[in-house]
């Protein structure tokens, strides 16, 4: 089944402000507002959207698609009924089951920096009137909020594969609400070998999508965790470098090695 797989190498170069809610914390310096500061590995999940040409899930993007995850949510009206539960990343499931089935299916690693620059950027929202009302931080309109994002020059790499042919170049949104616009060149790779030994990733993977491959993990070095974390697969919010046997060496076009995970199974 592996023979038909394509595998790309994709630099992906940064054309717009690159914003996740990966860690927040209160402004310190300044009075007023929290810090919301970008990781600067991206997790994978939002990458397939992206090359799957999908912003969201199935719902709106405001509120955030992971309200649950801050906090205890009381009963209101600005509320949205599908905002009460949580990301189930639908999508992404099926996504992957086509992957293990040989069907036409999109699948990308978690990317890592390559040259990142950041800037610290300052947002307010103020109403005017004789009474004004401001919701809840993830309900709203950002009200009062300073923002480290990833703005250009910056440059990232991941790994994508799919049984179809895919263009060199794509342009890849990674959702509405981080406005991350990437021009993405892709350089086809090749398998070598299959390692055998127990050996590490040259990439980092998403611990969860690893056993749904056929791997069993030895050793693992988490670089970035999720908020959120779906139901029933709290691990598929981890990423990280991964010890385990059975990995496939591929060569890119540019005559770099790399050891990455491939599918070995097919989905129950």
């Amino acid at each position: 089944m592996l023979m038909d797989l394509n595998i790309y190498v994709a630099n992906m170069e940064l054309h717009g402000i690159l914003i996740f809610s990966s860690e927040e914390r209160p402004a310190l310096e300044k009075p007023g507002g929290a810090v919301i500061a970008t990781k600067h590995f991206i997790h994978n999940y939002p990458l397939i959207y992206g090359f799957n040409n999908r912003n969201v899930e199935a719902y709106t993007v405001i509120p955030s698609l992971h309200f649950l995850t801050y906090g205890k949510i009381r009963e209101s009206r600005f509320v949205p009924r599908l905002a009460k539960k949580p990301l189930k990343y639908t999508f992404i499931t099926e996504e992957i089951k086509k992957l293990l089935e040989g069907k036409d299916s999109i699948y990308a690693y978690p990317a890592t920096p390559l040259k990142v620059t950041v800037k610290k950027i300052f947002m307010q929202a103020k109403g005017f009137g004789y009474a004004e009302f401001r919701g809840r931080l993830k309900t709203v309109y950002p009200r009062l909020e300073h923002y480290i994002a990833v703005t250009p020059p910056s440059l990232f790499r991941t790994i994508v594969i799919s049984y179809r042919e895919l263009p060199r170049i794509m342009y890849v949104r990674i959702g509405m609400k981080r406005m991350g616009l990437f021009k993405t060149y892709l350089n086809k790779a090749r398998i070598v070998k299959k390692v055998g030994t127990y050996e590490w990733t040259s990439i980092p993977v998403n611990l969860y999508d690893m056993t749904l491959f056929g791997y069993e993990v030895y050793d693992f070095i988490k670089i970035y965790e999720k908020h959120s974390k779906p139901p029933l697969k709290p691990q598929s919010s981890i990423i990280g470098y991964v010890k385990t046997k059975d990995l496939y060496e591929i060569l890119t076009e540019r005559g770099e090695r790399l050891r990455v995970p491939l599918p070995q199974k097919r989905c129950a």
